[in-house]
């Protein structure tokens, strides 16, 4: 296979999003059949699409011009040796909004880069988006698109760091493959900054993260309102240890199929090394640490009332998480009916949803520092978050 000029733009009037879909399925079957026959990479070829952005007036929500030619075919790279399962997913994640579950070091990386690129050839005016909590996942990304799949430099944007709403603004226009953490992506879509109609595809690095009001859930959440018609690739390397969470993150991001696979499967042991893992613990700074202890004095007298009508059981509020609430809620909604009559369902349904949150900012808190902590907070404060917990707390 080659790739091809993606200059070779369908017209406004000609352009049918649900004939483009079909399309890509047809030429799914065609690539499964011709797996059949033999497996192939192909070589990549790095030449920079040059298409203009414009609006369609007559058409303002989507903006989903694609290269029909360049959809008959979907490119995988020979400058890295060929792995069967790496293989596989790709194709898989290609064509449906796929969950990919690897041990970490077995290629979650390239798979996301091959999956990007095509999304890159098939759609030149779309937009592809990898959204990672941890700037050390976003450079691997960046260099896997740069170096292995060949995806132009002067087409992506790094939006991880401290760029201002403008500046991300300005990229959001003129930039077709975007690297930014969830809580960027989360806010430029609420605002409107992230040109939502151009989205083609969007790759979200630590899945497992995708739980209840989590930025993932919210970004997701608000494009599938509007609704926009694009393919989600989700990567973990901890997908859960319990069937109700990893439904829970198949659910909160419109997934259709899952690949999952563990270092004892035959596909990847071979591929499966020693390695010796080094924990090193940061140690948060003195205004944190002082913060952090404001939250934990907020946090203490719900989790008491809580456990003083029987919903939480023995539990000591400076270990408990977002992910163990969401569990202990739904044990809660389940037992409500048997012996819990007694409970006021709306009061404790209120209690952890104040503490989900608060949760959910204090280990923003811990993991990504203040800032990311504020603007969360400053953000409910704004939906009138806090004359609620004054209620809560009264």
């Amino acid at each position: 296979m080659t790739s091809n000029n993606p200059l070779d733009i369908m017209d406004d009037e000609e352009f049918d999003w649900e004939a483009a879909a079909r399309e890509i399925d047809v030429v799914c079957e065609m690539a499964s059949d011709a797996q059949g026959k033999g497996k192939q990479q192909t070589g990549l070829k790095k030449e920079s699409p040059t298409p203009q952005f414009e609006e369609d007036d007559e058409n303002p929500t989507f903006v989903h011009h694609i290269d029909a030619e360049a959809a008959k075919t979907w490119i995988y790279p020979v400058n890295v040796p060929l792995r069967d399962y790496q293989f596989d997913i790709t194709q898989s994640a290609l064509f449906s909004n796929t969950l990919v579950a690897l041990p970490t070091g077995l290629g979650k990386t390239l798979i996301a880069a091959v999956v990007m690129y095509n999304y890159f050839r098939w759609f030149p005016q779309g937009k592809i988006v990898f959204a990672a909590p941890s700037r050390p996942l976003v450079m691997q990304q960046i260099e896997a698109c740069h170096n292995i799949v060949g995806i132009p430099q002067e087409w992506t944007v790094d939006m991880t760091g401290q760029l201002s709403p403008p500046k991300r603004a300005q990229f959001w226009k003129t930039k077709r493959v975007f690297f930014v953490t969830p809580q960027v992506l989360e806010k430029d879509i609420h605002s409107g900054t992230c040109l939502v109609k151009y989205l083609v595809c969007l790759v979200i690095d630590e899945a497992h993260r995708a739980m209840g009001n989590y930025a993932y859930c919210e970004a997701v959440r608000e494009l599938m309102a509007v609704p926009v018609p694009l393919r989600i690739l989700a990567l973990t390397a901890t997908p859960g240890s319990k069937q109700q969470t990893v439904q829970a993150v198949i659910d909160n991001l419109h997934i259709s199929r899952l690949e999952y696979r563990s270092e004892t499967d035959p596909d990847v042991m071979s591929y499966v090394h020693n390695r010796k893992i080094e924990l090193i613990q940061v140690v948060m700074g003195p205004e944190a640490v002082e913060i952090n202890n404001k939250f934990m004095e907020a946090i203490r007298p719900i989790v008491a009332r809580l456990t003083n009508i029987g919903v939480i059981q023995n539990r000591d509020y400076r270990t408990l998480s977002p992910c163990q609430l969401l569990e202990i809620r739904e044990s809660f909604r389940q037992r409500l009916r048997q012996d819990l009559s007694h409970v006021n369902y709306e009061d404790v349904e209120g209690y952890f949803g104040v503490l989900i949150t608060l949760y959910y900012i204090h280990k923003l808190l811990s993991s990504h520092g203040i800032r990311p902590a504020y603007e969360m907070l400053e953000r409910k404060l704004k939906q009138g978050y806090t004359s609620y917990v004054h209620y809560i707390l009264s």
